[in-house]
């Protein structure tokens, strides 16, 4: 992702995944209560419109300025 190896297709994907979660939430009474417990929380109201909004916003340049700045921190090797 870095390198942006990955197209606007790859990124309507994503996004279609994403918004399908958060309209998900909104139909589960249990999902919107904590949605809106963390969202009163973290001070940041958004409503579910607005966030899906946001999400629609994204562009390829945002997400490869975003991947630019992850480091990796820990890896983990999972033995049977």
């Amino acid at each position: 992702m870095k390198n942006g190896n990955f197209t606007e297709e790859d990124l309507q994907n994503a996004k279609k995944y994403m918004i399908s979660g958060v309209q998900s939430a909104q139909d589960e009474q249990d999902s919107e209560i904590t949605y809106y417990i963390g969202q009163e929380l973290s001070g940041m109201l958004t409503t579910f419109e607005e966030y899906i909004k946001k999400i629609n916003e994204v562009t390829l340049e945002d997400v490869k300025n975003v991947a630019n700045k992850i480091k990796t921190n820990t890896i983990y090797f999972l033995k049977n």
